[in-house]
C-alpha cells in the first residue's frame, strides 16, 4: 500500500539555517550569560543594590532579546531565504519596538541604577553578538552556496 501523504523534503537551505541557529544561540548564550554576570557583580561593587539589579534587568532584557532573533530564524526555517529574511527584519523591529515602550515606561525610575541597567544592556548585547558571530563561524557552512 502507498503512503497516502508522503514526507515533504525541505528545501536545501533548511538544514543549514536550523543548524546555524542553533549554533549561534548556543555561542551567544553562553558569552552572555558570562558577560551578564561579570556585569552584575561589577554593579554591585561600583554602585550597591540599585546596580545589581538594574544590570539583572539590563541582562535579562539583553538576553531575551537577542534569544528572539535565533528563535525567529529557527522558526522560520523552512520559509523561503526570502521568508527568513522577513522574519529576522520582524524580530529586529519587535525588539526595537519593545525597548523603546520599555525606556519610555522607566524613564527617571528609582527602582534601579539606569547607568548599570544602560551599560550591561549595551555589554551583553554585545555579547549576544560576538557570541552569534562565533558561532556562525564556527559551523563552517557557507553563507553563500554556488
Amino acid at each position: 500500500m502507498t503512503d497516502p501523504d508522503p514526507p515533504v523534503k525541505d528545501a536545501p537551505h533548511v538544514a543549514s539555517v536550523l543548524k546555524l541557529a542553533a549554533a549561534m544561540q548556543r555561542a551567544a548564550a553562553i558569552l552572555s550569560v558570562v558577560v551578564a554576570v561579570v556585569a552584575i557583580v561589577v554593579a554591585l561593587v561600583l554602585r550597591g543594590t540599585p546596580g545589581a539589579i538594574g544590570a539583572a534587568v539590563g541582562s535579562v532584557i539583553a538576553i531575551a532579546l537577542g534569544w528572539l532573533g535565533t528563535f525567529v530564524m529557527a522558526k522560520t526555517a523552512r520559509a523561503t531565504p526570502a521568508g527568513v529574511m522577513i522574519g529576522a527584519m520582524t524580530a529586529f523591529t519587535g525588539k526595537i519596538a519593545f525597548l523603546l515602550v520599555f525606556l519610555l515606561l522607566f524613564r527617571g525610575t528609582t527602582l534601579f541604577d539606569n547607568q548599570s541597567f544602560a551599560f550591561t544592556m549595551l555589554a551583553v548585547t554585545a555579547a549576544w553578538i560576538a557570541g552569534e558571530v562565533i558561532g556562525f563561524v564556527r559551523t563552517r557552512i557557507p553563507a553563500v552556496d554556488l
